[in-house]
């Protein structure tokens, strides 16, 4: 298989298909920054579910409150 060589007549075809194509794109992209932020949003809700859901069935959250309460108590007192 031979490589034909690239010659600006050979880059024509492609860059007018594109400018073509080019006004079919939407060029208002002002709810795209809100779609970012509500997928990225969400993807933190679920890793704190996550985490939260693991933390509860291992009994961590208690023992860090009762460590907690404990210290306050004795520095309090």
């Amino acid at each position: 298989m031979t490589d034909s060589p690239v010659t600006p007549a050979s880059c024509v075809t492609p860059l007018r298909r594109t400018q073509r194509l080019a006004p079919t794109l939407p060029a208002d992209e002002s709810g795209q920054t809100t779609a970012e932020y509500a997928l990225l949003t969400g993807a933190i809700a679920l890793l704190v579910a996550a985490v939260t859901a693991w933390a509860t069935s291992t009994g961590k959250i208690g023992r860090l409150l009762d460590a907690v309460f404990n210290y306050l108590t004795k520095a309090i007192s």
